[in-house]
Formats: C-alpha cells, structure tokens, sequence
C-alpha cells in the first residue's frame, strides 16, 4: 500500500536533513502526530555516524561508548539484553535501524541525498536544493546534521610540515600501523582521552597536549553503570552530593592531578568530566605522558609545547603523527550563516539548544555537548520540535503562543523543577532518567573568545528539565 506522504506537495512537508538518533527521534515524533515530512541523508542507510560504513564517520569499531544502555536508547524500544552494557558502533547502528523499522521511517528516507542548501524566503516557505539536482519547496526544515560537520582545527596546525601527518579526531580509525612512531593527541576532552588510550596500545610514545584539566570518573560505580548512579541521587542531600561524588570517585580511580594529569577547573559535579576506566592507568604507567600546551612549530615538524606543569617551560618533541581531538565548530554547510543569529560568544543564539529565536519554521538538533548520553536530550528537543511544527500547520493554539513567549526570553526563566517524564509524543518509561530534582547550573566546557564558534557543552540535567517543562506546554 503506497504511503500517503508521498500524495503530498513537499511544499506542505517539513525536511528533515540527517537520519542519525536525532532525525530519527524527529521523524517518529512528526509521524506519531500526522505531521509530512521526507528525511533525507547523504549515507545509505540510517543511523547517522553511527553507520560505520561512513568513509565521515568520528566513530570506529574499538571505540568504546561512555553512556551505558539504559542512557542510549528511546524511550518506546528498548535496546536488547543481548547487547552489552556498554554499546559498540555496530551495536548502536543496529538498534537505530530496527528503531527506524519499527516506526516504518524507511518509508519517508531518501538515501545517498544531500542538501546543498536550503534558504528561507519567508515564515514556513524554504528552498532547499538537493544533489540529486532537484529544487524543492519545504514548507519547514529540522536539520539533524550533528556536530561533526565542521571539524575545529587550531591555527597553528597550517604550520606543520607535510613530513608529519596530522588528523582530525574525525579521521581516527584505530592504532594500527603506528608500532615504532610518536604520537601527539592535542585536546583535553573525551575523545583525546579515548584517542590517547587507543594510540598507546600500538604506539612507541604518546603525548597527551591539554588545555584544561578535568576529573575522570569510571563507567561503573559499585558495579552500577555511573550515568545509572547519578540518576538516583537523591536531592534531599542536596550540596552532600558532590562531596559524596567526589569521595566515591576518588577512592574509585583516584585524582586527575595526582596521576600527572592538570588539575580540574571546576566541581566534579559542574565538570564536563572524562568517562573512562583505563586513561589514568595508562599516565600511571607512563604509556601516556600529559604535556601543556602547543606553542610552536619547527620547519622539520619539531613541536614545541608547555611542560606538565606550567613552571616546567617549553619542551620539544617530534611526532611522526598529530592528532587534533581540538572540537567542532557549530553550525551547518547548508544553512545560510544569519539563518540563526550567534551570541556574544559566538554561540549559536538557539533556545534550548535547538530553536532559533523567531522562527516556527526551523529546528536545529544536537548543537551542544552534554556528559553522558545525548539521546534524551534529543528526544525531548524532537517532540518539542514535532508539537511546535504540528501547531503552527494547524494555524497556532494558546500552548505555541506560550512557547513563543518563553522561547523569546531567557532560558533562565524556564523551571526546572520536576516534571514527569511518562509522557511526551510517544510515551515514556517512568524513571528512565530518575526523578531528582535538578539545580541550575553551568557545564565548564573549552574556553573560546567567540572567534572559534565551537559547539558549547552544556549541562544534560538542567536542559533536560528545561525541555520537559516546555514540553508540558503543549500536553
């Protein structure tokens, strides 16, 4: 039986660009309330980086997952039990595909399509041309491109000699070939660590250059995954929680600092922390040597770079690899760059992360970092997205004219007291993601004078609150 979406002009259908968990969780959020809508992808199947066949995925197969499987799932599909605690890239493309089974969005996915731009001409009229050739009008676009499209590169990087081979974290695909050679991972983030990890099993020496320091904290706490751990907090303990999280983690793995890593610039709890059960292992050993910061280039590809500590001076190294785990830039190739106003900051003005101020009519997903699993926050932003796209079609109601107010003032001002996360577009597990009451709070993220316009972390609990109090708007 033909699918009825397709009897419809794509004038009357919302785009969705990016058939990754976020476009998947917005097709099936539109679907779930008869909105139309195409979803399109430039791989051949969905799943978005998670696809390892992707010659542009940041993924590869030894790559290990640092939100367990109860954090990396939909709330109406759970993954199997047969997949282990902690998902592979294979296992999680799998699972995205039957998700996309499951809800039939197969029927509206137009493979090996990219968009080469889409432009607004006026509220809910968007031209979108795609390499196929075809010139399409939308009548609204959710772009679901990620954060890996525009890999960050420090300036310095232009100045390496073609004698050192110098990646993006983006091009990592394992440490094989590099027995014998001296590597240097620059950035003080979770994929450094992962990629500092990985490099060390196979390589001769590994630098580790960092920025920043932060806590590391293990996959699991007494055995219990440690996102599952923090879910459970109980708020009556209030500021105890973060003495509490520290001892734990401490008496677990021990402190950054005294390994030799840089001291933590914030809270445990207020920490973009590293998740891992083998980075201060590997410094311990001295498999992975921290250093300061990049400071320089030879012209024979010698770096020079800060000490450890900042009063150990400039040291010099010669690395027959780079690789820069430096971030991602925000924003995406195929949007107009005004099409959403930036901050001071040069952040992406985006309410809640994912709704330019003004604008019915565009959605933009999965434009921040969060600790942890990043699946509920895109949840949330879909089915937000699907109620305010289904209300403007319809001609407006008193729950979007709230959203406007809201959205067009501070995210500050949005609660974030408990909300009951069962509902939603498609229903949700009662406690999935605990039920404590969240305190508003700063995530510490790379600092950046605005000039580098990278993908700004956040915190998960704090947007995930914020999301769900909107979202109750419109239930």
């Amino acid at each position: 039986m033909p699918d009825p979406h397709d009897q419809i002009p794509s004038r009357e259908k919302v785009l969705i660009i990016g058939a990754g968990p976020a476009g998947l969780a917005a097709a099936a959020a539109l679907k779930a309330l008869g909105v139309p809508f195409d979803l399109v992808d430039r791989a051949k199947h969905v799943g978005g980086i998670w696809n390892e066949e992707r010659e542009d995925t940041p993924v590869w197969s030894s790559m290990d997952m640092i939100s367990s499987r109860e954090f990396t799932q939909y709330e109406d599909m759970l993954q199997p039990v047969s997949f282990p605690e902690f998902l592979s890239p294979g296992h999680m493309a799998k699972y995205l595909r039957a998700y996309a089974a499951r809800h039939e969005l197969t029927e509206h996915f137009r493979p090996q399509v990219a968009v080469r731009y889409a432009r607004p001409f006026e509220d809910n009229v968007w031209q979108v041309e795609l390499s196929t050739g075809e010139i399409l009008i939308y009548r609204a676009v959710i772009s679901a491109h990620g954060i890996s499209e525009r890999p960050h590169r420090p300036d310095w990087a232009a100045a390496v000699p073609k004698s050192v081979q110098v990646i993006h974290s983006k091009e990592w695909n394992g440490p094989d070939g590099l027995e014998g050679k001296r590597v240097l991972v620059v950035g003080s983030g979770q994929s450094a660590a992962d990629i500092a990890v990985d490099a060390a099993r196979r390589a001769l020496e590994v630098r580790w250059s960092m920025r920043s320091g932060h806590w590391v904290v293990p996959r699991r706490v007494g055995g219990v995954p440690g996102d599952v751990a923090a879910s459970r907090e109980p708020s009556l303990l209030g500021g105890l929680n973060a003495k509490i999280a520290e001892t734990v983690v401490t008496r677990t793995v021990g402190r950054p600092a005294d390994a030799g890593l840089p001291r933590p610039e914030a809270p445990l709890l207020e920490d973009s922390v590293i998740v891992s059960d083998h980075v201060l292992d590997r410094v311990r050993e001295g498999r992975i040597s921290p250093v300061g910061d990049v400071t320089g280039i030879d012209q024979d590809g010698t770096v020079t770079h800060l000490g450890a500590e900042r009063h150990a001076g400039h040291l010099r190294y010669a690395p027959d690899l780079i690789v820069l785990a430096t971030g991602y830039e925000s924003g995406a190739d195929h949007l107009p760059e005004d099409v959403v106003p930036r901050t001071a900051s040069g952040d992406l003005d985006l309410f809640l992360g994912a709704f330019p101020r003004g604008r019915d009519d565009l959605v933009v997903l999965g434009q921040q970092r969060v600790a942890g699993g990043v699946l509920p926050v895109l949840v949330e932003q879909a089915d937000v997205a699907a109620y305010v796209l289904a209300a403007s079609r319809d001609g407006g109601s008193p729950a979007l004219a709230s959203f406007q107010r809201q959205r067009a003032g501070s995210e500050s001002s949005v609660p974030t007291a408990d909300t009951d996360s069962s509902g939603g577009v498609l229903g949700r597990l009662s406690g999935l993601l605990g039920s404590h009451r969240v305190t508003p709070r700063a995530a510490s993220g790379t600092p950046h004078d605005g000039t580098e316009k990278l993908v700004p972390a956040v915190d998960r609990d704090t947007l995930l609150a914020r999301l769900r109090s909107v979202r109750g708007l419109f239930e």
